[in-house]
């Protein structure tokens, strides 16, 4: 009798441990989301409103209170070429994830530097000094490793996954910090360039290439993913 009882509590908790380690397997659905910073900077001049970015490739790793850590890569061999926007389901960018209560999520993705090798391109508004709004366009021209730490906006320290809720990240690349080091003197005498018959001030490796060297330092720094 009392072995009988042994071999049952054994069965029991083999059967509990594969049921949970079963549970710990189901996927959520996640989409990741890349955008920038659409606040207006603190002097008020300088706002940004679109832009591309063109991705070679991207990865996915986690380590969990329970199960195995999780681990996932796309890569692009030519190249996506993503618009920024905070909604709507990129494929490229959707994955099954196991769920859990993730104590570290990271993500991490490189541009891919094409024909042009324009990788990223960043839109906006600056209001000079005459008040007048100037387009602004800022063209990244090589290729650039970003790795940021997901953090969860109802979770404290965790991030967590739940097989019946399908869930979003955003990631911000943050223009308006990259600006920060531009002084307005420098923005307000800077060359302007005619594209399509609009004045604007345009900053890449050939045009305006002192500010351009003072932004580029700053491109992968102050990223964020939020899981809402």
């Amino acid at each position: 009798m009392k072995i009988k009882l042994i071999l049952l509590l054994f069965l029991s908790t083999f059967l509990i441990l594969g049921c949970k380690k079963n549970q710990l397997k189901k996927p959520t659905d996640v989409t990741f989301n890349i955008d920038i910073n659409r606040n207006q900077s603190t002097n008020g001049k300088l706002i940004f409103n679109g832009g591309t970015i063109n991705l070679a490739s991207f990865n996915v790793e986690g380590t969990r209170r329970e199960g195995d850590p999780v681990s996932f890569s796309k890569s692009f061999s030519e190249g996506v070429l993503l618009n920024f926007s905070s909604t709507g389901t990129i494929a490229q960018l959707d994955f099954d994830i196991p769920q859990g209560v993730y104590t570290s999520l990271a993500v991490s993705f490189e541009t891919f530097e094409g024909p042009g090798g324009i990788t990223i391109v960043v839109n906006g508004i600056y209001k000079n000094n005459s008040n007048a709004d100037i387009p602004v366009t800022f063209e990244f021209l090589s290729s650039e490793s970003f790795e940021i730490e997901c953090e969860d906006k109802v979770n404290s320290g965790v991030v967590v996954l739940d097989k019946d809720t399908p869930a979003n990240a955003i990631i911000k690349l943050d223009p308006i910090y990259w600006f920060e080091i531009l002084s307005n003197n420098q923005l307000e005498n800077a060359n302007l360039t005619n594209i399509g018959g609009t004045m604007t001030l345009l900053i890449n490796e050939e045009n305006n290439e002192n500010l351009y060297d003072l932004l580029v330092d700053r491109v992968d720094e102050s990223t964020e993913a939020v899981f809402n």
